[in-house]
């Protein structure tokens, strides 16, 4: 059975090579030719990692094997029943409205050509109740029977393949048919469980709330963290104690939250209701959120302060500008926010992230550059391969040594001065 999957990027990807790797014959389309290009070529900049594989030698592999093919147009290979896997990028145009386009363009491209028993399988995330309105009526009001359903990412960049293959799916379908043909094929790829929704919209609500509790915790930890900072309190052996009860899950407090999926999702349920006013919390968390990357460049001209320096004479040797740890995804990162004030203040700033393509002119090529006179070290992500040894701290960095460190991962080295809001 042949599989076509809509969309090559982040998500896409990763999810045609899994699914290939499982015996299918996958026809990759993406309208962008430099993606098709860059897979071509292997040299795919997406960070994923199959048993120590890159996702560049999978594909490739699997093209050379004729288990995979991509292209930048689609074209029906034969009349036999097939799988559309819709996982195209959609973007948000402005208060959590999407653009839908890209699902509307699959759709308009793929039925003319559509036969009975095909199976329409959407994975992007959507505002609730997206597919009711532009989807079902249009598949609905074809000659022919197509089995439609909705199984939403939820994959991490870094660990798609193990997510993949172990991450539980909730699975809705417009009907028994296209509930029972979406099944067969989700368990012949993949290990995890599958959990079904009763309608369409709620698979959509599911995803988003998804999101927003995530979003909405961050936010309390962060605020948790300013507070104990005020009372000279370690939140880290705060968070160690509070979650020795067994209710209480309290996460890991960060530079902010960034991505596509979390700062979005609020604007996408705000989008699904009339009454707007009901969303006082999530509103709130989402606003602190946003503003947690004012909170770090405060702890930064704080920490200046007390050793008797100005922020705008400072240089701040940053290091990780990826939207979370063990990523080279900058979408929406709270580091390029948080540099970008430091620069908007005056001060000089020497980003480093060794997976994350030089774009900025204040990044620079290594440690030691990122290091060199820094007044204050901040660190806002952890990437694999950075290693802190004092040795070359003290060799490099003005006196006395500050760190500031958002990711709990600094060594705690004696005469340092290290602050972890």
């Amino acid at each position: 059975m042949n599989v076509y999957v809509f969309g090559l990027g982040h998500i896409g990807l990763p999810m045609a090579t899994w699914i290939a790797m499982q015996d299918y014959e996958v026809i990759g389309i993406d309208k962008n030719p430099d993606v098709i290009t860059e897979i071509q070529n292997g040299t795919v900049k997406i960070e994923e990692y199959y048993q120590e594989q890159h996702i560049s030698q999978l594909a490739l592999s699997l093209i050379k094997k004729k288990r995979f093919r991509v292209t930048p147009d689609f074209l029906r290979t034969n009349d036999k029943p097939s799988i559309f896997v819709i996982a195209v990028g959609i973007v948000e145009k402005e208060n959590g409205v999407q653009d839908t386009s890209p699902l509307i363009s699959v759709l308009e491209t793929i039925t003319p050509v559509l036969v009975p028993g095909d199976l329409l399988l959407f994975r992007t995330t959507l505002i609730p109740g997206t597919l009711d309105q532009l989807i079902v009526n249009k598949v609905q009001s074809l000659d022919i029977k197509i089995n439609l359903a909705y199984c939403p990412e939820t994959l991490m960049e870094t660990r798609a393949f193990e997510e993949l293959n172990q991450n539980p799916m909730i699975l809705a379908a417009n009907d028994n048919e296209s509930l029972i043909k979406a099944e067969a094929f989700l368990r012949s790829i993949s290990k995890a469980p599958i959990f079904k929704a009763s309608t369409l919209k709620t698979a959509e609500m599911v995803k988003v709330i998804q999101n927003i509790h995530r979003d909405v915790n961050i936010a309390l930890i962060n605020e948790i963290s300013e507070v104990a900072h005020a009372l000279n309190i370690n939140i880290y052996e705060l968070i160690s104690l509070a979650n020795t009860h067994p209710r209480v899950k309290l996460l890991q407090p960060g530079p902010g939250v960034g991505g596509y999926c979390l700062p979005n999702a609020f604007g996408y349920l705000q989008n699904a209701i009339e009454n707007e006013s009901q969303l006082i919390l999530m509103d709130t968390a989402r606003k602190l959120n946003i503003g947690r990357p004012n909170k770090i460049v405060e702890r930064v001209r704080e920490s200046l302060q007390q050793e008797e320096k100005v922020l705008a004479h400072s240089t701040i040797a940053l290091i990780g500008l990826a939207m979370k740890d063990y990523c080279a995804d900058c979408r929406n990162s709270p580091a390029l926010e948080i540099a970008a004030q430091l620069v908007k203040e005056g001060a000089k700033v020497q980003a480093y992230d060794p997976m994350v393509p030089i774009m900025h002119s204040y990044q620079v090529a290594s440690l030691q550059e990122c290091l060199l006179h820094a007044d204050c070290l901040l660190i806002t992500a952890h990437q694999e391969g950075i290693i802190y040894v004092r040795e070359q701290l003290e060799s490099l960095m003005a006196k006395p040594l500050i760190v500031i460190d958002t990711r709990n991962i600094f060594p705690d080295f004696p005469g340092m001065k290290i602050i972890k809001p």
